[in-house]
């Protein structure tokens, strides 16, 4: 047998709801049955939205928390491989081997240039780059639209929403 589907049950509810007893006039009684089958399967599928939407927390959690220890693992190679070339540059040593040559390292003095920027100073503007092009605002649109202001590719939609508690 074929399990049914949420969408079949809310289909068998809306006939069984046309369906009249012709002796009676009452709805047939098959439209409570109906409706309980609905009910049953909608909070099946309430559950298992809530199951998965607590998996997937739980996994951005993780990810989260894995992203967190990546980054301190980078951070703290990067202070050891500023510590080893203090170290090199301390005893003027600028280059060391492994034995079979595997592996090594080698201090370049005084080769790497950057810029450092002091906080809080300014530039002139020939010196700084380009601004972004700006984003819509869809806060200040959506405002616009309420106070009766015709906003030219921008619309109001209504959605449903459905709240799972």
């Amino acid at each position: 047998m074929t399990s049914l589907t949420l969408f079949d049950l809310a289909q068998q509810v809306r006939e069984s709801v046309n369906q009249i007893d012709p002796d009676t006039g009452e709805i047939i009684e098959s439209y409570s049955d109906s409706r309980e089958l609905f009910q049953s399967k909608a909070v099946a599928c309430v559950a298992y939205v809530k199951e998965e939407g607590a998996t997937l927390e739980s996994a951005k959690a993780m990810v989260k928390d894995m992203l967190a220890k990546i980054d301190a693992r980078e951070k703290r190679l990067n202070r050891f491989k500023d510590y080893v070339a203090d170290c090199m540059k301390a005893t003027g040593i600028t280059e060391v081997k492994h034995d079979l040559g595997l592996f090594g390292a080698k201090l370049h003095l005084g080769r790497d240039e950057s810029v450092e920027l002091e906080e809080g100073a300014t530039f002139p503007a020939d010196l700084c780059n380009d601004p972004k092009p700006p984003t819509p605002s869809k806060t200040k649109i959506k405002a616009a639209i309420k106070a009766g202001e015709a906003v030219a590719g921008a619309s109001i939609v209504r959605r449903d929403r459905l709240t799972i508690t």
